[in-house]
């Protein structure tokens, strides 16, 4: 009965004091896990901030290279951002925009981007999680023809919290799933 009691007072405290620290269409009811252990009251947040963060990134991200707007690209990206290839190499800030120019620069359309984001390991100011993406677009290819290009990875992608909001700091761990030129195999998995 003891238990009952501190439990409903707990959450009828939880319930006061949120409804002070954000407003109700802001925090779910499920959002909140509140339990007894011990004699303790113990109140978690399921909300996942870091997740919807990120994927709110994402939906910036997707928009930039859609409009092919390098400059709200590298805006999503620290100043110190790079990425570390398969055979170790590190690609500079400056690389990967030269990189994006080029990329742009043969894409005609993006007709799909799928990014599916795996766990999320958040160690101080920094997030990481494996990413697997697919993009297909129609893309100019060194033959002058516009082809459907289909090109899938997994990466590990590490963003750092900024006063800005999260921003991609890191790319490495690459691996390629594959590149698919008008529906037949261009390149093996990796």
């Amino acid at each position: 009965m003891k238990n009952i009691v501190l439990l409903s007072v707990a959450i009828l405290s939880l319930t006061f004091s949120l409804s002070f620290s954000a407003p109700a269409q802001e925090r779910k009811p499920e959002e909140v896990k509140v339990k007894s252990k011990g004699g303790k009251l113990i109140v978690r947040d399921k909300s996942k901030p870091v997740r919807k963060a990120i994927e709110a990134w994402y939906a910036q991200n997707s928009a930039a290279f859609k409009q092919k707007d390098v400059a709200a690209i590298l805006a999503l990206r620290t100043e110190d951002f790079h990425t570390v290839l398969p055979d170790g190499t590190t690609n500079t800030r400056a690389d990967m925009q030269a990189y994006t120019v080029r990329l742009l620069g043969m894409i005609e359309q993006f007709l799909s981007m799928e990014f599916e984001i795996g766990t999320i390991d958040v160690q101080g100011d920094l997030a990481s999680a494996e990413v697997t993406q697919k993009t297909v677009r129609k893309q100019r290819l060194p033959d002058g023809q516009v082809h459907e290009v289909d090109a899938r990875a997994v990466q590990r992608e590490t963003w750092k919290k900024t006063a800005d909001g999260w921003q991609l700091y890191r790319v490495d761990t690459i691996r390629d799933l594959g590149i698919w030129v008008d529906g037949n195999l261009f390149r093996r998995p990796q």
